[in-house]
């Protein structure tokens, strides 16, 4: 993600959320949506967060278990989260390996714009429809994911580096698809979960500025259903994690920080 004075300006509507269930029909006012212009709101699917997923450890380095269950069940999580990881990629890549060649073909029958258009469109839709498939069997595995680490109970296991690194991957993989699915409600709640593992992801830049744009969407959804007390709390949550954002991608004392915060709570 590049900054600029203009912060982002021009991600500012293209990712109209008409698949969301914080969808608006109605036009808000900018003052609305100062963090959807500020942050990036990973919806594209294209974020380069967690790109490069932590190499875990076999469960044997972390000394003798006193559960064999317990191992088992790491491991499941572990198999899943990569299985996951690996399905997507490829899938991924023969989109990118389809589009290069579509792009490279000339269509005879095409004689007219609207034709090459209507073409062009229908091609996509495809792709779009593999992609989406291909994101939905990857967060069941990456649920089934989660399930396995949550059902381990032995210190020896969840208190480790490399139980919560593995955590974070799957959490991390997991809202990565719901953000490009346009599913705001069910990555607002992975992303608070996320957060909570550790310091090092507390202060992951890309995560606060992720959850600033979900409490974005919950406030004018909670704004459009007439819900004060709602609308009052996410307005809150919106901008303390749009400073966060900022705090921990360019520093508190950096003019980029001084200047993100002028925009955000500019009337």
């Amino acid at each position: 993600m590049k900054h600029s004075s203009c912060y982002f300006r021009f991600f500012t509507i293209l990712f109209l959320l008409f698949h969301s269930p914080f969808s608006l029909k109605s036009e808000q006012a900018p003052n609305e949506k100062k963090i959807e212009i500020l942050i990036p709101d990973g919806s594209n699917g294209e974020s380069n967060w967690g790109k490069n997923p932590l190499q875990f450890e076999d469960l044997d380095l972390l000394g003798d278990a006193s559960e064999e269950n317990s191992k088992n069940l790491f491991e499941k999580a572990k198999e899943n989260f990569l299985n996951s990881v690996d399905r997507f990629k490829k899938t991924n890549d023969l989109v990118n390996a389809k589009r290069k060649e579509f792009n490279q073909q000339i269509f005879e029958a095409d004689r007219y714009e609207w034709q090459r258009k209507n073409r062009r469109e229908n091609f996509e839709r495809s792709l779009a429809r593999d992609l989406n498939k291909s994101r939905s069997d990857s967060v069941h595995l990456l649920v089934s994911s989660m399930n396995s680490l949550e059902k381990i109970q032995n210190p020896k296991v969840k208190d480790t580096e490399t139980y919560r690194d593995l955590q974070a991957n799957v959490y991390r993989e997991y809202i990565k698809h719901q953000l490009a699915l346009k599913n705001f409600l069910q990555a607002m709640d992975l992303l608070e979960r996320y957060i909570q593992i550790g310091n090092k992801y507390y202060e992951d830049s890309e995560a606060q500025g992720f959850l600033a744009n979900c409490y974005e969407r919950a406030y004018r959804l909670s704004k459009k259903n007439r819900d004060d007390q709602a609308q009052e709390k996410y307005d809150i949550l919106r901008k303390k994690h749009g400073l966060l954002y900022a705090e921990f991608k360019f520093g508190k004392n950096s003019a980029d920080y001084q200047e993100f915060s002028k925009e955000l709570f500019k009337d």
